[in-house]
């Protein structure tokens, strides 16, 4: 069994790739719509419904490429979402929120992070099984 480090993950907006990104999530789901009815025996029964998802982008700030240059709160937004090199997640998004954080105390290199909720239909990377 082949695993996959995440060491050439990156996220890109169209051609252009983000600077300095350390982190992404993507959490899908699909609304489970529930009922009962005199066919349930007593049970509740569950169907899927509408698919939705959410998302985080982290990073540190590059004054010289600084991540509001490439998005903003209520952007719309595809992102490229790079497992590795060649496998990735297209998804059409709205970004919700981006934060920056400065660490006066200890010094940290100044970081950003966003949210973000899909819009729309994502397609998933190609593992070639």
């Amino acid at each position: 069994m082949a695993t996959i480090s995440g060491k050439d993950g990156k996220v890109k907006i169209g051609s252009t790739t983000l600077a300095d990104i350390t982190q992404w999530t993507l959490r899908t789901r699909a609304n489970l719509a529930a009922y009962a009815s005199s066919a349930t025996a007593g049970y509740r029964r569950r169907v899927a419904g509408i698919k939705d998802g959410v998302g985080t982008l982290a990073g540190k700030l590059d004054p010289a490429d600084p991540i509001s240059d490439d998005f903003d709160e209520g952007a719309a937004v595809t992102l490229l979402l790079h497992i590795d090199a060649t496998r990735y997640y297209t998804v059409p998004a709205l970004i919700e929120s981006l934060e920056l954080e400065v660490d006066i105390d200890r010094g940290e290199v100044v970081g950003w992070r966003a949210e973000f909720s899909t819009s729309g239909a994502w397609t998933k990377p190609d593992y070639g099984t």
